[in-house]
């Protein structure tokens, strides 16, 4: 996975807009793959209905979830996301700020999808749960666009670093600290 990297202001979040088709350029043109399914993982997790159980945001009255081309039963899954079946069956309405985004991102993972675009994923998760979606996304097998602000997430995760400054993007190949190291940045907080 690659990252992408700058100051506030410089560009990362409009990138990400004109991929998604939610901003049109300016100038220039934005083209896309024709057989791309991208699934959008919103911080403010508007994509999950409060009155509805655990359960019903994932399969709306069923039992199984499709997941990978597979089905599976839905309590079975959501332990994966280390939903008990006494919780899964709880109202939204309930649940903890890192609950819900267990839910939202076990709701991700039942979508088909090619590219991941993921905004702060990690925010009120546990260490638990970030290392739970940090195999989630080695694993994943399609294109993977991250917004974060947790270093340690992104170590993980990154591969190549892109820097966004002064109108132009520079490449390094190389996780984060490989990145924050050439650049004698000790301070990740300058990259926000």
């Amino acid at each position: 996975m690659s990252c992408i990297v700058g100051p506030n202001g410089c560009g990362k979040t409009t990138l990400i807009k004109l991929l998604l088709g939610a901003l049109e350029p300016q100038s220039g043109e934005v083209h896309q793959g024709t057989k791309l399914e991208v699934c959008y993982f919103d911080q403010l997790r508007g994509q999950l209905d409060e009155n509805k159980t655990v359960q019903d945001n994932l399969c709306d009255g069923g039992d199984t979830v499709g997941v990978d081309g597979e089905r599976r039963h839905v309590i079975g899954y959501l332990k994966d996301f280390l939903f008990s079946a006494d919780r899964a069956r709880q109202p939204v309405r309930v649940l903890s700020g890192g609950e819900r985004n267990r839910l939202l991102l076990a709701k991700l993972f039942t979508q088909p999808a090619n590219m991941l675009v993921m905004d702060e994923p990690t925010n009120h998760l546990d260490i638990t749960s970030k290392e739970l979606l940090k195999k989630a996304l080695m694993d994943y097998d399609g294109s993977l666009i991250v917004v974060s602000h947790d270093r340690e997430f992104l170590q993980g995760l990154t591969q190549k670093v892109y820097e966004f400054r002064s109108k132009t993007i520079k490449e390094y190949h190389g996780d984060v600290n490989t990145f924050l190291s050439e650049k004698d940045l000790t301070n990740f907080k300058q990259l926000e």
